[in-house]
């Protein structure tokens, strides 16, 4: 075992020990952000006060991360506490009142699914599907983000990130509209929000009526025309899942040009600030799970991006990201979390440099992926 071999597998080793402290303390609540390395919990009990009215988006990361430790550890205590928490948010499945149903219902169910082949986890993702699908606006060609369905006209790059429940759907029942609905979303978000060197915009207002942009702005970035290191993570990742599906050739294009703003303008240990244009840099915060999701989503673009010399290109930034985030921004045993220095929104100054249960959950995922950089070996699918 090489020295890249034994980083990645002392920090799946590590993560998968927090996992289980964490399952243990926890008991039914769901993290969200550390304060002080604690977890800022999510509890059942409190999901009817007016702060959670529109639904908690980040439920399902901790759920995913139970079944990731279930498969590569096969011990069916993960696997116990992951069933008892997909009960908790199951009920979730039939509110369209916000489109993070992808991120709430992928990593539980379908993950859960693909692990255990049960039908209660399909059954219940084909209904978070639907009620997804309902947040489709004909006119606009996109997913609404949250609001009233016939008032609403806001869409945002984080969308990108909840049609993997559509196209995991669409995978499983072979049913056109999940596959309509996740192609149009992503052509509208190819068409409106990439600028020319490849950035992202944050969100989009368009007009309900005539269906054109009214305004391109942010709500997390630096101001509305940077780029939200977070937001253009999403889009790699999403981009290359649709591009996996669709076989779109313009979908390539378009993460091709993402990953390459990314690669061009990331640090050089590859864990990139908060935004890409805050003027403080260097003298700003970072987030690390902007590099974990990023490098999540290169793993995959690598599979699927034919031409052998950039898909070699795309294979090699994950494991620099994945190494640089486990060799220098792993919490030590006085945190709860896994990922330290992430941003959660920086704008509102709300957990500014924490652990975050998204970043834990993708640079899990992107260690699990990757086959724990072992190059030259068959890729772990789950």
């Amino acid at each position: 075992m090489n020295t890249a071999e034994k980083v990645y597998k002392q920090a799946l080793d590590y993560a998968l020990s927090k996992i289980e402290k964490n399952m243990e303390e926890l008991n039914d609540s769901f993290p969200f952000v550390t304060v002080n390395g604690k977890w800022e919990l999510c509890k059942e009990e409190d999901w009817d006060l007016e702060i959670f009215s529109d639904g908690y988006w980040c439920n399902g990361f901790w759920i995913g991360m139970l079944w990731l430790a279930y498969k590569v550890t096969k011990n069916n205590k993960f696997k116990r506490k992951a069933y008892e928490l997909c009960k908790l948010i199951e009920p979730r499945k039939n509110s369209n009142k916000i489109h993070d149903l992808g991120f709430l219902f992928y990593p539980s169910f379908c993950v859960g699914y693909d692990i255990t082949k049960d039908g209660y986890f399909k059954r219940v993702a084909l209904t978070a599907a639907d009620s997804l699908l309902s947040r489709f606006n004909d006119e606009i060609g996109a997913i609404t983000v949250s609001g009233d369905l016939q008032e609403s006209g806001l869409t945002a790059i984080d969308t990108m990130m909840n049609l993997p429940l559509l196209w995991w759907v669409y995978e499983k029942t072979g049913n056109q509209k999940y596959y309509d609905v996740a192609y149009k979303h992503a052509a509208t978000t190819m068409q409106h929000f990439i600028r020319e060197d490849g950035s992202t915009y944050h969100v989009i207002e368009f007009d309900l009526d005539t269906g054109q942009v009214k305004r391109k702005y942010t709500l997390q970035g630096y101001n509305d025309e940077s780029c939200w290191s977070r937001g253009q993570g999403w889009g790699i990742y999403g981009f290359a899942l649709a591009y996996k599906y669709a076989k779109e050739k313009e979908f390539l294009i378009t993460v091709g040009r993402l990953a390459n703003y990314y690669i061009a303008n990331c640090l050089p240990n590859y864990v990139t600030y908060w935004d890409f244009n805050d003027p403080e840099i260097p003298n700003t915060i970072k987030d690390s799970s902007a590099a974990a999701i990023t490098a999540s989503g290169l793993v995959d673009l690598s599979n699927v991006e034919p031409d052998k010399t950039r898909a070699e290109k795309y294979e090699e930034m994950p494991y620099k990201i994945l190494e640089t985030l486990s060799k220098n921004y792993l919490a030590d045993n006085s945190s709860q979390g896994i990922l330290l220095h992430g941003c959660f929104d920086k704008t509102n100054n709300i957990a500014t440099d924490s652990s975050l249960i998204f970043g834990n959950y993708y640079y899990m995922e992107a260690l699990v992926k990757s086959n724990f950089g072992f190059k030259g070996k068959d890729r772990w699918r789950y």
